[in-house]
């Protein structure tokens, strides 16, 4: 089990979010050239519905025996950037802004479905749907908070479709879901030297998904897709650093809720002078509430590491994407994706910001391409999402040891492929 978790791990080890809160919603080129609108009814009718709702695969229109995979992979090229001060025990500390705290990061993905009779499809899905990660460098000010700061998860995630009759279509699943974390910051020895603490933990969840699409008319559809909360129970190890010495200390343990999801979406094929275009949107609730805190305790005694916990207080938030089709009259088989999404942050406000989270509303906008030659699919897509505004922290500690003010500022640059086969 080691060695396949390892493995796991090692497929995904670099994936990191820019959405908000630490969500990874890219998951299929197809979906992120409208910005996800229309994700939840299958836009695109392609295999990425094994993730956004598998009740909406029968958008196919597959014959029984048929099968259809896409595979993709988006590179996330994020910049954010701190400025600010940050103080130890009522001193400031001296030392750089931290550098682009932002990984350049890769997120792979891989869907199925397949159709098993007229009324009943099975579906597949491998995923990352949260990552993070930031990585500041050594000697910047807020390294008493946060220096690295690593998490990977790895969904794999089988579901049933069901047809009801020519209009209504259910869906629903099981998620099977590995964490991996990591999360680093330096402690003070001495004057001018400083050692580095690490917490690494991983462990197993199970959730679940649930669906329905309607087809109202010939063009047109809406669809609903819930998934539950994921509860990790992590364990693993506290860790010091100094120098090339890296010694065990304690047994650690910590749990992670992640939220539950809530999407509803619809499409529309146009009609009269404006055939050649579709019009979607999508939009999801996301219960963030569940990440109240981050309490990280030693297994040993049940004491809580470093004496306190780190209060998050997220709050719920909404996402809301609209995006367009437009298939040329030249070429059925191509289509051309735009698309724009707001995307609410579900930090409070600048003294529950903290340095590894430095979250904030932000504004996707994007486009892409999609062709169909034979049974194979190929699509890529670009997108480019900023803050909204700058992000204020003023974080200190419980105990008011150490303490961070300053902004944040930051964007991001999302390239993504995807091909596909159907047999």
């Amino acid at each position: 089990m080691i060695k396949q978790t390892s493995a796991l791990c090692a497929l995904f080890g670099a994936c990191a979010s820019f959405g908000a809160g630490f969500q990874v919603l890219e998951q299929g080129a197809s979906n992120l050239g409208t910005a996800l609108a229309g994700s939840t009814v299958n836009a695109n009718s392609d295999a990425s519905s094994a993730f956004w709702n598998p009740s909406a695969s029968f958008s196919m229109d597959l014959r029984p025996g048929d099968t259809v995979m896409d595979s993709g992979m988006n590179f996330v090229i994020p910049s954010f950037s701190f400025s600010g001060k940050s103080y130890a025990m009522g001193q400031e500390v001296s030392g750089s802004d931290g550098g682009n705290a932002g990984e350049v990061s890769y997120v792979p993905n891989f869907y199925l479905v397949h159709q098993f009779t007229e009324r009943l499809a099975g579906t597949f899905s491998v995923t990352s749907p949260y990552g993070l990660e930031t990585d500041y460098d050594g000697d910047w000010v807020g390294r008493y908070q946060a220096l690295n700061s690593d998490l990977v998860t790895v969904d794999i995630n089988p579901s049933v479709a069901y047809k009801v009759n020519d209009w209504l279509s259910i869906g629903g699943g099981v998620s099977l879901q590995y964490m991996h974390a990591e999360l680093s910051q330096a402690t003070p020895l001495a004057p001018g030297r400083d050692a580095t603490v690490s917490l690494r933990g991983q462990s197993w969840g199970v959730g679940g998904n649930v669906g329905f699409t309607i087809q109202y008319d010939e063009g047109g559809r809406i669809g609903f897709n819930w998934r539950s909360e994921v509860s990790q129970d992590l364990e693993g190890n506290q860790h010091l650093e100094m120098g090339i010495t890296d010694t065990i200390m304690n047994p650690i343990e910590a749990n992670v809720t992640l939220p539950q999801t809530f999407n509803v979406g619809i499409y529309q094929r146009l009609w009269g002078a404006l055939d050649r275009f579709a019009v979607m949107a999508d939009y999801s609730f996301t219960c963030w509430n569940s990440f109240d805190e981050l309490d990280i305790k030693n297994s040993n005694n049940g004491q809580t590491v470093g004496g306190e916990a780190v209060h998050e207080n997220w709050k719920n938030v909404s996402r809301i994407s609209v995006g367009f089709h437009y298939y040329p009259e030249f070429d059925e088989n191509l289509v051309v994706r735009v698309g724009a999404t707001w995307d609410e942050s579900p930090v409070t406000g600048a003294k529950n910001r903290t340095a590894r989270i430095p979250c904030s509303d932000r504004v996707w906008l994007s486009g892409g391409l999609g062709y169909r030659y034979k049974n194979m699919n190929f699509n890529i897509s670009y997108m480019y999402i900023f803050f909204y505004n700058d992000s204020g922290i003023d974080h200190s500690t419980s105990n008011g040891a150490f303490r961070t003010v300053g902004k944040y500022t930051g964007h991001a640059q999302v390239v993504s492929i995807q091909a596909g086969i159907s047999f």
